[in-house]
């Protein structure tokens, strides 16, 4: 983005939503980055998603990334679905893994696995409390690196338990079991 008049994009500004979701994109792979995973962004702008995620074990995630600003009472509206000249459609677990969303000046991430989003072409994210008698399902994806990370490979492996760690199911899980509990971890 060239520097003009001391603002910044090609429309003097970046009131452009392409500068603002390349800002985005920057900030994103800044974000991943620091916490030790590989980004990557495809060539073209042909696909559904945005940037590719490496997270090992022999995993890539398709990321879609978002920026939001706009106001909704006390949260903000994010258009979750993409656009053809006359319709909304909203993305699907075959072409997109994650939408990621920032809340523009806030520093808040939002990590949302597309399956999260049922179809819904819009969603509302309500990072300082929501509104009195609305439920906020999308909080716990706030912050949610986690789900990037190898960390989500490993507890496909098995069950997640409530505390947090993996449940190893089968024949091998009993005999974790029985090590534990002789002692002999």
């Amino acid at each position: 983005m060239g520097k003009r008049n001391g603002r910044y994009g090609k429309s003097g500004g970046c009131e452009h939503t392409k500068d603002r979701g390349d800002l985005a994109e920057m900030q994103f792979m800044v974000a991943v980055s620091s916490r030790g995973l590989v980004v990557a962004k495809p060539y073209g702008d042909n696909e559904k998603y945005d940037l590719i995620v490496d997270a090992g074990w022999r995993r890539l995630w398709r990321v879609q990334v978002k920026s939001t600003a706009a106001r909704h009472h006390r949260g903000f509206a994010v258009r979750a679905s993409w656009r053809t000249s006359h319709h909304q459609i909203s993305y699907k677990p075959s072409q997109v893994d994650f939408i990621a969303v920032t809340i523009v000046g806030e520093g808040i991430w939002y990590l949302i696995p597309v399956r999260a989003l049922a179809g819904r072409l819009t969603i509302h994210l309500y990072p300082f409390g929501n509104r009195r008698g609305s439920r906020n399902g999308f909080e716990k994806y706030r912050g949610a690196w986690d789900l990037l990370s190898g960390g989500k490979a490993v507890a496909r492996r098995g069950r997640r338990r409530r505390g947090g760690g993996v449940a190893v199911a089968g024949k091998r899980a009993r005999r974790v079991r029985s090590r534990i509990g002789s002692g002999r971890g």
